[in-house]
């Protein structure tokens, strides 16, 4: 198993071992920007369309997905999963499967559980209507101590494991819960005799971490995310441009430097679980070189990281794919008179196959002006 020795992250052979990597948003936790869509949370997806979001599944990421992604050159992926896919009828076997797509061409994952039951926010990448009920609810807690109990068991042994993400984007303001839920956690996964790194994510969406500085136990890091200057990154302003003046602050590869040296004083590996841009171009903003900066920052202070994401529909708000779909079909974006699922219900009508099929990855173009910049990154 891979260990933490120090602010590093050592293989069992002592050598060190640095992750860089992609996420696979959007796939086993739907979210509906990436469908061309407004976000909604996916068990409506879900209910609206049940055919269709097991052919998504199906095809959105495939075996043929983690060869490109190891011959692209990363050597990790995170893999964001909804609880309620272990706990439907063949959803466990399902992940099995998806992992050892990527584990048996030796490429690391981090399992990383997006949404909680009953909502860690009140955010769809939660799948939450409004409410994170998770906080409000002991017996949400209790089920969420339950299945990672289970997961440990399952993954337990593979050493391509990289670790566990075991809760995204935490919000509360009961920080004793979130901390009393962390230390369970780590308690139930090391009773099964799991030696995995665990990953403990910040308060208000992985970025405050300074209460959990007490908790960095043996195998245990730290795991933020970087989405700053928000109103730039998921373009909702878009004459926005990079360096820049946003909000009245000066954002820079300096002023980035100075935001994420707070992380660095913990002694442990931290892990940038995601960070990434909606891309502009044709209109380009100078997004790559927020791109090109954060990674320089990341490489100077020896942070490992994941890349969101890995494909999505093409000029949505927030963060989209290193593989982009801009389709012409009129099944999916935002040229569409129902934009997002609403659309592809209305579709599934008329030719259900190739609505299932225009998600297949050799329908997404490869953004290779991102990719050059990340490239000189990988590990």
């Amino acid at each position: 198993m891979l260990k933490i020795q120090g602010k590093d992250i050592i293989d069992k052979a002592g050598r060190k071992v640095r992750l860089t990597g992609i996420s696979l948003g959007g796939w086993l936790m739907m979210e509906g920007y990436m469908l061309g869509g407004r976000n909604i949370p996916e068990h409506l997806i879900r209910n609206t369309a049940p055919e269709f979001a097991t052919e998504f599944r199906n095809r959105f990421i495939t075996p043929k997905d983690a060869e490109t992604i190891k011959n692209l050159g990363f050597n990790c992926v995170r893999m964001p999963f909804n609880y309620r896919l272990i706990e439907e009828s063949g959803g466990m076997e399902f992940l099995k499967q998806a992992v050892e797509w990527f584990t048996d061409l030796k490429t690391y994952v981090i399992l990383d559980m997006h949404a909680v039951p009953g909502s860690q926010n009140r955010d769809w990448h939660s799948d939450s209507e409004g409410i994170a009920e998770f906080w409000q609810n002991k017996e949400h807690r209790n089920h969420y101590l339950r299945l990672w109990d289970q997961l440990s068991k399952v993954f337990k042994d593979n050493e391509y494991i990289a670790g566990y993400d075991v809760m995204n984007e935490p919000v509360t303001d009961r920080v004793d819960f979130l901390k009393e839920t962390y230390k369970q956690v780590v308690e139930v996964i090391r009773k099964n005799n799991d030696s995995h790194i665990i990953f403990l994510e910040g308060n208000n969406w992985a970025q405050v971490v300074d209460f959990l500085s007490n908790q960095l136990s043996e195998n245990v890091a730290l795991s933020i995310h970087f989405y700053e200057p928000t109103k730039f990154v998921f373009n909702q302003l878009p004459n926005l441009t990079y360096p820049g003046r946003i909000d009245g602050v000066q954002w820079n590869k300096m002023r980035i430097a100075r935001h994420l040296k707070k992380y660095t004083i913990y002694g442990v590996p931290i892990y940038a679980g995601e960070f990434g841009i909606a891309s502009r171009c044709p209109r380009c903003k100078k997004e790559y070189a927020w791109v090109r900066d954060v990674l320089h920052i990341f490489k100077n202070y020896g942070f490992h990281w994941t890349y969101w994401t890995y494909k999505s529909v093409g000029g949505m708000p927030y963060p989209d794919g290193l593989f982009q779909l801009f389709d012409s079909s009129g099944i999916i974006g935002r040229e569409t008179e129902h934009p997002g699922i609403e659309n592809i219900v209305f579709k599934l009508k008329e030719d259900p196959r190739k609505v299932y099929e225009i998600f297949g990855t050799k329908n997404f173009a490869l953004n290779k002006k991102l990719m050059n910049i990340i490239k000189p990154f990988l590990c």
